[in-house]
């Protein structure tokens, strides 16, 4: 960046603990490159300099960290951010270079780059090269200092990068989510958890956990210098082909992460290496605890200190039991920093070595997603490692051309003969754990063995009977297949999920994933109208058989719509409908409880290409198409509109629309549906206390839950992001499937756009429900509504919180309420027969 124009600051943070470290290791050796991040993309198709550069800009202005500097004082280290950075793209032609010539240039040119330190003091630390090989394809050559990036922040760069790349391909502004807090909010954020002694317990932990650890390190081949050096060399080994798949099969079977896998057989390699009775080895955990703070680049990661005991007469299988159990400790105590602990230990510094720990290993797959971002694609290239801060450091990286051991290392202590050792004994540690994992540590070889004949490849483990798609489904193994996918999905025993699936305990994020599941294993994607009209195991089997047979296409008729609707309750000819906006699943439970004499229908966003027209239009128009689906679907007949959240904007705007068209709904329910305009205005910092607010309360009550025997464990850990990502490293939670993605996605346009478009009066009659995730004041205040709606609006609380608003006890009342309201209308022709609460 050309930090030659540059405003006055706009705003002073303390220093995080993480960029407190690395400052001092700055000053301890300025200008070293260890702390220089580097990373290599490859980029294809259509682009032009000048729009990266412009990209970048963007990317520099919506990322407060990007234009940071920092200050030091006698009492404290400071970030000050800056109003505005230039950013300026370097560029390098190579296309006059014979093409064979193209990557040594460009290794040598990513060396370079990455060997140039940032002034700190200095805002923009960050740097970025193309260099242009052909006219459709170039490598980006980017570096980060860490004390302003990490690992995670790489993929939140390229996503956004790719976005913008897209929308100025397309004429369109980039469709990039609100960042509603910054790094510096993040910061205020640990220092009160610091000043308020809330670490404390998992300051105890480590404590605890590594106080008297004896120091585990490799034996060098060479003197270890009385500094520690930081050049290094890297070495790079593919594993097979088939490593991905086999990996997640015996992942799933052991209740793993692929992360535990790793510790587990890097302890284990490392046990036979040494005959340690014990081994110690760093982790970095993403730190990345709160949604909000997923969106941002910056430096949230926290260094784990791993210790873990090994017995050499162990089986695998044990042993991959105990490291799961070091790790699940770990992360569960991962919010105290790596530097906080080393003091709190009080250890003999030594400049020879790191502390704690000599060795780090991470083991993931890239940051970057590598996609296609319209005709601009990205592709993930090993980077070159501008030093090497510990002793070794291994890293597993999974791309989508396949797996890779990655060791960087301290040329001035091993050898490159014995680094390679090592990683063949990890290779063949990884292949005798994943093949029998029966054997003992003692078991895995030293050395390689004599060739043998070649042996016909390993079956990947499978825990059902995949479905062939080019052979006729049979009904025993469909059913087989079915039955487990819903057996691990609802955690039941296999011949306990027969019967409906929301009666066995299923949700709306349990059946997306389980449509997901059936897809990878059967090779069709089960429509919502069709598993809700028969949600039993053998409606759904039956349905998935029926579909295979004749080879149905759910996604044959792609017509330019914006909306689709679903039934989920049918009623009698003529019957007023119960119109659900958006997230049909959410609304399943309601359904259910409603009587017969009523319909309840759901008109969502069904797919990417409906989300891609979505995007396209502002909240009138959303709203406007809404109304001309609902209109069209059920004429004269009486309708209800009712939305959860920001749904319930939505349901009141189409409510708007067709009033103005001479059809206004009945009734508009809104459950926790503010007034927007109350946060537009709203200071970052008043957003920030908002947000921490809630949360706290959430806990809170999901903690009440908890006691009160109302959740187990695992949802308990669901309802909090920290939670969530513990259970997502151990393999005990299911990543996000594309539908969830999709309605996350939906929900958050919706929300951004309801915040541009003012709302006006409305003369109809509206209800509002309130969860616990609001305070009884904003029941007074009728949710900031006292303006647009009648004065005697109804508020009724709800039991739940948030997102528990219609699911048992809480959908009962809510659908109780609305039959109340229709049958009092005289709507059905029928007599009152609504049931109260």
């Amino acid at each position: 960046m050309d930090a030659a124009q540059l405003s006055e600051g706009i705003a002073r943070f303390p220093a995080t603990s993480a960029q407190r470290r690395f400052w001092f290791q700055e000053q301890a050796k300025p200008g070293d490159p260890e702390l220089n991040i580097a990373v290599r993309w490859e980029i294809r198709g259509s682009f032009k300099a000048a729009d990266i550069e412009a990209a970048f800009q963007q990317i520099t202005e919506r990322h407060e960290i990007l234009r940071t500097r920092f200050a030091e004082d006698a009492q404290d280290l400071w970030q000050e951010v800056v109003h505005q950075v230039r950013f300026r793209l370097g560029v390098v032609d190579l296309r006059p270079m014979p093409a064979q010539d193209h990557e040594p240039r460009v290794a040598a040119m990513a060396r370079e780059l990455a060997a140039h330190p940032f002034d700190l003091k200095s805002p923009g630390q960050l740097r970025v090269t193309l260099v242009q090989l052909a006219t459709d394809r170039a490598a980006l050559l980017i570096v980060a200092h860490h004390i302003v990036f990490d690992g995670f922040s790489i993929g939140v760069l390229g996503q956004e990068l790719g976005q913008i790349m897209q929308a100025k391909d397309e004429g369109r502004a980039p469709d990039l989510p609100d960042l509603g807090l910054q790094y510096g909010d993040f910061a205020l954020w640990e220092r009160e958890l610091e000043e308020t002694g809330a670490l404390e317990e998992d300051a105890r932990y480590w404590d605890d956990k590594l106080r008297g650890a004896p120091y585990f390190e490799l034996p060098t081949d060479f003197p270890r210098p009385a500094v520690r050096a930081t050049s290094g060399k890297t070495l790079i080994r593919p594993f097979p082909p088939d490593f991905d798949a086999r990996m997640n099969a015996f992942n799933k079977s052991m209740g793993i992460s692929f992360f535990t896998l790793g510790a587990a057989v890097m302890s284990a390699a490392l046990h036979r290496w040494t005959g340690a009775a014990e081994v110690s080895f760093a982790a970095p955990a993403a730190g990345r605890t709160d949604i909000e703070i997923e969106k941002l680049i910056g430096v949230f990661i926290n260094t784990l200190a791993l210790r873990i005991p090994v017995q050499p007469d162990a089986t695998l299988r044990a042993h991959l039991s105990n490291v799961r159990d070091v790790v699940q400790e770990g992360l569960l105590h991962q919010t105290c920093p790596f530097d906080a602990v080393v003091r709190r230990l009080k250890l003999q510094r030594d400049s020879s070595r790191t502390p704690l720990v000599s060795i780090n290993l991470n083991m993931q797959r890239v940051f970057l997603q590598e996609r296609s971002y319209g005709r601009f694609q990205m592709i993930s290239v090993p980077s070159h490692m501008p030093g090497v801060f510990y002793d070794m450091n291994v890293q597993i990286i999974g791309r989508d051309a396949g797996w890779k051991l990655m060791i960087d290392y301290q040329d001035s202590l091993f050898r490159t003969e014995t680094v390679e050792r090592l990683a063949d004994l990890l290779l063949r540690s990884f292949e005798l754990c994943l093949a029998d994992p029966d054997a003992t540590l003692a078991d895995i070889p030293l050395e390689r063995s004599p060739p043998a004949a070649a042996a016909a490849p390993a079956e990947p483990l499978e825990l059902t009977r995949r479905i062939a798609p080019d052979a006729p489904p049979d009904d025993a193994a469909l059913h087989d297949t079915v039955r487990a996918i819903w057996a691990d999905v609802l955690n039941l025993p296999a011949d306990q999920c027969a019967g409906d699936f929301f009666e066995l305990g299923g949700y709306s994020l349990k059946a997306l994933r389980m449509i997901a599941r059936t897809e990878a294993e059967c090779g069709y994607r089960m429509p919502l109208a069709d598993f809700l009209a028969d949600s039993t195991l053998d409606g759904f089997v039956g349905t998935l058989h029926h579909a295979l047979v004749r080879g149905d296409d759910p996604q044959a008729d792609d017509r330019e719509r914006l909306w689709d609707i679903l039934t989920l309750k049918p009623g009698p000819v003529g019957s007023p409908v119960i119109a659900t906006i958006n997230q049909p699943f959410l609304y399943h439970a309601l359904a259910r409880s409603m009587s017969d004499d009523l319909e309840v229908a759901n008109i969502f966003v069904p797919d990417q290409p409906a989300f891609e027209r979505l995007l396209q239009q502002d909240f009138d128009a959303i709203a406007a198409s809404a109304a001309q689906v609902l209109q069209a679907r059920f004429g004269a007949r009486p309708l209800l509109l009712c939305g959860h959240c920001v749904d319930g904007l939505m349901a009141l705007r189409i409510a708007q629309k067709l009033e103005a068209a001479g059809r206004a709904p009945h009734l508009v329910v809104m459950i926790d549906a503010p007034e927007p305009s109350r946060f537009v205005g709203m200071s970052r910092r008043a957003k920030f206390q908002l947000r921490w607010s809630i949360r706290t309360r959430r806990w809170t009550h999901y903690c009440g839950e908890k006691l009160r025997g109302r959740i187990g464990w695992t949802d308990f850990l669901l309802k909090n992001q920290l939670g969530t990502g513990l259970l997502r490293r151990l393999g005990r939670a299911e990543p996000k499937t594309g539908a969830e993605r999709l309605a996350i996605e939906v929900n958050y346009q919706l929300v951004r756009e309801s915040r541009k478009s003012a709302f006006a009066p409305y003369r109809g009659e509206v209800i509002l429900f309130r969860t616990r995730a609001h305070k009884a004041s904003e029941q007074a205040r009728v949710f900031g509504w006292s303006h647009h709606l009648a004065p005697d609006t109804p508020v009724y609380p709800l039991s739940g919180w948030h997102e528990d608003a219609l699911i048992k006890t809480d959908a009962e009342r809510v659908s109780a309420i609305l039959e109340t309201r229709v049958h009092r209308r005289g709507l059905t022709g029928q007599p009152s027969t609504a049931r109260t609460h």
